[in-house]
């Protein structure tokens, strides 16, 4: 495999495209049809009242993107994590932090969600806002469906330093709609200022109890799921260190949603399995996605068994991964239609709606753009 140790430059390409010489960098992104892209920021109040929204952002964000992945046409999905109103977040930027710029990377998305600890702090609500439309580099068109929602429990117009209207208009012109969520009562007199919010951004207000958002129905299947999801990590083929490193976060991904239920870890391993999770830093999928030519890649960057393979060796043992990939996800993806239908039965049987939970206010605001937008979507 010689002449792959000359062509290293095309393998720092690809890990460069995935963010990781620089921690949490923006990927570059130009899609080929930007009426085909949705772009979803999450702003997370973190102050100290705030740990029953942050388990329910992390409890269902997987259940949230499966509905996404749902959609025909397949959209390219890309998400931002914002957190403000925590001391621990710098005092110059009003408290305010971009945990993620928009990536196509979910399991970063989840590392940070579960790295945010909830701590005193300035609830700026205009500050974060401003963060999101000036910081992220939404796509520049306005087919794109482009979303900010934003979720708090104090007044939204208490910033000093920002106007609530200026920002409204600013984020109409990059196309954004931003959704308010007001953790609280909707009679509460602190909900208008979120009302407000909602009206002048052309977005949707909802008023929720964050200390009962957690919510997300077990199935019979969820067990059997999970064990699948981790089956297919071992068909990844990280290239060089940083992305052994991934590979260990999507490992550690995997436990994160164990830890919180059966459910959250089958609805992870629904999304591993479909079209909206794809790891740049995996050799298979930069393959087949053809980011990459399999005799360009220096030898070192290698998982250290494969190294000695010769070109037929290896060209077989990746495509074996890929089958094996293949297979699981087909295995997957058929458990996870009969949990769906399971638990459309179960909330028909309930009388369950969702409707005032978190993850039923993001999923709902999404389902009337994409509407709007032409998608059709598998959902019930």
């Amino acid at each position: 495999m010689n002449a792959k140790s000359t062509r290293w430059a095309t393998v720092a390409f690809l890990i460069s495209l995935a963010g990781f010489t620089s921690g949490v960098a923006e990927e570059p992104f130009d899609p080929e049809d930007p009426a085909e892209v949705i772009e979803v920021a999450i702003a997370l109040d973190t102050s100290g009242s705030m740990k029953s929204l942050i388990d329910a952002a992390r409890l269902t964000l997987w259940d949230v993107v499966n509905e996404l992945a749902l959609l025909d046409p397949a959209p390219q999905l890309r998400v931002a994590l914002l957190s403000y109103g925590s001391g621990k977040n710098p005092r110059d930027s009003g408290w305010v932090r971009v945990e993620v710029p928009l990536t196509t990377d979910l399991d970063l998305v989840s590392q940070r969600m579960f790295q945010l600890e909830p701590g005193g702090g300035k609830e700026y609500v205009g500050r974060v806002l401003q963060a999101a439309v000036e910081q992220l580099a939404w796509t520049d068109s306005p087919d794109t469906i482009k979303m900010v929602f934003i979720a708090g429990n104090e007044s939204a117009d208490q910033d000093p330093e920002s106007d609530l209207h200026s920002l409204a208009i600013d984020a109409m012109g990059k196309d954004l709609q931003v959704h308010a969520v007001f953790c609280g009562q909707p009679a509460n007199p602190d909900a208008e200022s979120w009302k407000e919010l909602a009206e002048m951004a052309s977005g949707q207000f909802a008023a929720i109890d964050h200390r009962a958002a957690a919510l997300l129905a077990e199935t019979p299947f969820d067990k059997e799921m999970a064990e699948l999801g981790a089956a297919l990590n071992q068909t990844y083929v990280p290239l060089g260190e940083a992305g052994q490193g991934r590979l260990d976060v999507q490992a550690a991904q995997d436990k994160n949603a164990q830890s919180l239920s059966a459910a959250t870890a089958a609805t992870r391993a629904q999304t591993k399995a479909g079209p909206l999770y794809s790891q740049q830093w995996d050799l298979v999928d930069a393959l087949e996605s053809g980011r990459i030519d399999l005799y360009e890649i220096d030898d070192a960057e290698l998982p250290e068994a494969l190294r000695e393979m010769t070109d037929a060796e290896l060209e077989f043992h990746i495509q074996q991964q890929s089958e094996k990939r293949l297979e699981i996800r087909e295995q997957i993806l058929r458990l996870s239609a009969q949990r769906r239908d399971h638990v459309a039965k179960q909330a028909a049987k309930k009388k369950l709606d969702g409707s005032s939970t978190f993850d039923g206010v993001v999923r709902g605001a999404i389902r009337k753009q994409v509407e709007e937008k032409g998608f059709r979507s598998e959902a019930p």
